[in-house]
């Protein structure tokens, strides 16, 4: 659950780790790995930024702590949701991490560039993933 106000104040940093990504075994693969790395730490997962977009929007009381977005996907690119995330001035202060296997540095770039907070290439192994996500975890988190 994203959403929920104590008193009139809205809830920061108290709510889920989002990963947003179109392939399925990807997703499956982050979930194992964030569970046997932070098993207390809460992970939703989308398969697209549009499905993201409308629980982002839908849902405005407790807010993720830290999104984790894929560049190549269907229906709204990780670009545009990125786009979107930062154009709302309640999402300002969520920490975006562009997590996709290109590695071009203009993507990078322009990524940065519209906001996210780190680009990182996805490993290809499993124990260098799980290293990656403790690394950007323990920076962002605490």
């Amino acid at each position: 659950m994203f959403g929920g106000y104590a008193g009139n104040k809205l809830i920061m940093n108290t709510g889920p780790l989002i990963y947003i990504d179109d392939d399925e075994d990807d997703r499956m693969l982050f979930q194992e790995a964030i569970e046997e790395l932070f098993p207390m730490l809460p992970v939703e997962s989308f398969d697209n930024g549009s499905s993201f977009l409308k629980r982002l929007t839908s849902d405005l009381v407790i807010l993720p702590k830290l999104i984790f977005l894929d560049l190549n996907m269907p229906v709204v690119s990780g670009a545009e949701c990125l786009t979107r995330i930062r154009k709302n001035t309640l999402f300002t202060e969520i920490p975006v991490i562009m997590y996709s296997t290109t590695s071009n540095p203009k993507d990078q770039l322009r990524c940065l560039d519209l906001g996210a907070n780190m680009f990182v290439t996805k490993s290809r192994s499993y124990n260098a993933m799980k290293k990656q996500l403790t690394e950007i975890i323990s920076t962002h988190l605490f």
